[in-house]
This record gives C-alpha cells, sequence and structure tokens, in this order.
C-alpha cells in the first residue's frame, strides 16, 4: 500500500515537489537500515523518477547520488547519458563511473559534460590524455587547472600544442610546476610568436626587427630554463630543441656565455652523437684542438667555433678565481672575458658575431645589476629596527 501511494504522489506532484523530495528518497535508501521490500520500494521510485518529464527532478536525483559512492549503477549510468544541466552533477563527481564511460562522455558529450568530467576530484591518466586530444578548449582550461587531474607529458604537449596561442591557456601553463620543461618551451615559443604577429599587426615596429628582438627574448628564456634544469630535464629540452629547429649556433652561443657549461655538453653530445661524459672531458682537459674538433664534429659554423672556445676558457678561468660559478654576476664577467678575446679581431670578420656578443654583454650588465640592487634594497630592509606596531 505504500508503495502504491507513493508512486500515485510522485505521478501527481508538481515538479518543485517532486524534485524536493529527491533528497530525502536517497538519503532514505543510502543510511536508513531497511527490509528488502522497502529498500525495493525505493529503488522503483527512484528508477522511475528517470523518466520524470521535468530535467530539474532528474537534476536533483543526480545531485543526490552523485556523492555516492554504493549508488546503484544503473541509475549513475543513466543519469550520466541525460541532458547535460543533469548529467553534470553525476560526471563531475560520481564515484561510480569507470574511466571507459568518463571517456565516452568526453567523446560525444557537450561541452559542459567536458568540462564536468575534467573538473572531478581525481581525473586518471587516460582520461586527462583524451581531454586535452579531443576536447573543447573550456574543457582543456578545466583540465589544466584541476590540481586533481593526473597529466602526463603527452597530455601536457598536446593541451599546448592545440591551445598554445590561447592566453588563459599558457597562464595556467606556465602557473604549472609540474609542466614538463621541453613543453614549457614550446609555449614560451608559441608566446613569441604571437608578441611577434601583434607588433607588426599593430604597426608597432618593422616585421624583421620584430622577429629579431621576439627571437633573442625567446632564446634568453630558454637559457633561463636550462640553467635551472635537472640532468633529465636538460636532455629532454635539448632533444626538444633539435627536432624544433631552434638549437641554433647562437642559442648556444648564449648559453655558454652565461656559465653554463652543462648545457653546452648536453647539446654536443647530442649533436655529435658522443657520450655525455667524453663530451664534458674533453670540454674540461681537452686541448683546444680536440675542443675545435668537438664542434666541427657537431655542426658549428666555423666562426663560431672560436668564440666558443673562448667562452669555455673564460669559464675554465672564473671556475679557478671564484667560489660562485652562477647567477648574474657570473654572467656578466663571463660575457667579458669572452668580448676581451674578440676585440682584436677586425670587424669585417667578426661582424655581426661580435654584434651578438655585445648584446649579450649589455644584457648581462643588466641583468647583473637588477640583482645587486635587490640585493641592496634586502640588505637595508634586514639593518631597519624592528618597530613595534602596538606602540
Amino acid at each position: 500500500m505504500v508503495t502504491v501511494r507513493l508512486l500515485q504522489w510522485l505521478d501527481n506532484a508538481p515538479p518543485p515537489a517532486r524534485a524536493g523530495a529527491v533528497a530525502p528518497l536517497v538519503n532514505s535508501y543510502m543510511h536508513q537500515a531497511l527490509s528488502p521490500a522497502a529498500r525495493e520500494t525505493l529503488d522503483v521510485a527512484m528508477t522511475l523518477l528517470l523518466d520524470d518529464p521535468a530535467p530539474e527532478v532528474r537534476r536533483a536525483l543526480a545531485e543526490a547520488l552523485a556523492i555516492h559512492e554504493t549508488a546503484p549503477r544503473h541509475l549513475i549510468v543513466a543519469l550520466a547519458h541525460d541532458l547535460p544541466s543533469v548529467a553534470e552533477p553525476v560526471l563531475r563527481r560520481s564515484p561510480c563511473l569507470l574511466d571507459p564511460e568518463l571517456v565516452e562522455a568526453v567523446r560525444g558529450g557537450s561541452v559542459r559534460a567536458q568540462v564536468a568530467v575534467a573538473s572531478r576530484p581525481w581525473v586518471g591518466f587516460a582520461v586527462s590524455d583524451i581531454i586535452a586530444a579531443e576536447a573543447d578548449g573550456r574543457a582543456v582550461l578545466a583540465l589544466l587547472r584541476n590540481d586533481g587531474a593526473d597529466l602526463s607529458y603527452e597530455a601536457f604537449a598536446t593541451a599546448a600544442e592545440r591551445f598554445g596561442d590561447d592566453p588563459d591557456v599558457r597562464a595556467v601553463l606556465f602557473g604549472r610546476p609540474d609542466l614538463p620543461i621541453a613543453v614549457r618551451q614550446s609555449v614560451i615559443a608559441r608566446l613569441g610568436t604571437a608578441l611577434n604577429g601583434l607588433m607588426v599587426a599593430r604597426d608597432w615596429i618593422a616585421g624583421d626587427r620584430a622577429k629579431s628582438i621576439v627571437r633573442e627574448a625567446c632564446e634568453k628564456a630558454t637559457v633561463v630554463l636550462a640553467a635551472e634544469a635537472g640532468e633529465e630535464e636538460l636532455e629532454d629540452l635539448v632533444e626538444h630543441l633539435r627536432t624544433t629547429g631552434q638549437l641554433t649556433p647562437a642559442l648556444i652561443l648564449r648559453s655558454a656565455c652565461t656559465g653554463n657549461i652543462r648545457f653546452l655538453e648536453a647539446a654536443l653530445a647530442r649533436l655529435t652523437g658522443l657520450a655525455g661524459d667524453r663530451v664534458y672531458a674533453i670540454l674540461i682537459d681537452g686541448r683546444q684542438s680536440a675542443v675545435l674538433a668537438l664542434f666541427a664534429r657537431a655542426g658549428l659554423p666555423e666562426r663560431c667555433r672560436g668564440a666558443l672556445y673562448a667562452a669555455l676558457e673564460a669559464w675554465r678561468e672564473l671556475v679557478a678565481e671564484e667560489t660562485v660559478v652562477e647567477g648574474p654576476t657570473f654572467a656578466r664577467r663571463m660575457v667579458e672575458r669572452v668580448l676581451t678575446r674578440y676585440r682584436s679581431f677586425k670587424d669585417d670578420e667578426v661582424d655581426d658575431l661580435l654584434a651578438l656578443l655585445r648584446r649579450l654583454a649589455a644584457e648581462a650588465a643588466r641583468d647583473a645589476a637588477r640583482a645587486r640592487a635587490a640585493e641592496m634594497m634586502d640588505e637595508a630592509v634586514a639593518r631597519m629596527p624592528d618597530v613595534d606596531m602596538a606602540a
């Protein structure tokens, strides 16, 4: 009799009343000790709600069931295939859905459904890969913002490739500490391309000059990335630069002039096919003829080899003289010593190479000045007497 009355009420009550009754119905089913007959009654009632003509009622059912790990699976699966507004709660939260079901929701679902899946408390690698490769940009952005999502290198790389021109996506990618270094560099390059197009389109600067400015800014950012990279990351970065055509003599020289011999070693090992430890031994202890032969085997232009050897000599000297062999001040001294070795050359022999070294020296001087100014400010603050705010 109770079953008949409940079903009659569900047929005749207005939609708001039916929607309001859903949560107590679900709570009774999930939390109360019920007889088999009573549990069957509630199961039938909830299943019939799947056919309720009012979306607000079915949405209420989805919201009530989404948080329960032991919710009836047939209800969760049916709700996940309902209208996006109804399916959203279970797609966003239900622990009952399997990865294949989530993948299906991403591939065949609306943007709202894709965003819901991307925003789940935990998203596994397989689902993340599909979202990155096939979902709308809004879902990819939600995925990148989700600290509970497991993201593979492929997911990061695919997201950057598909949406690297989107400022919001770039900002989120740059803000992730787990972004693979090769992907980070690729996003930097995409940003450079966007800036170049903006400067030319708005007639701020001539096209060739804009390309030069952007290229050097990208190279400088890449050098900074390389300096902060671990050994495995550095190898990945060098391979990425090589395959994308960015491992240029200018970039290698710029990095060497900052004292990053690790990057020089990794680049030469990749370009020559020699083992890293063998390359390092030549760089550290090798005679000039051996070092220049190494540069030649790497395919570096002849004019660049002399500048690189000068940078290597300067690095050896400074390492022997100083206790701090990194940072802006060290980089400035490096470039200045390289320039000293080149001032005796004729302009027509070194021309653009000397101009590049002079630009590097100017950049290093500015970076060193900024770093020193920051140190002076910190020292001044440290010497200030404590102020009693309560006085």
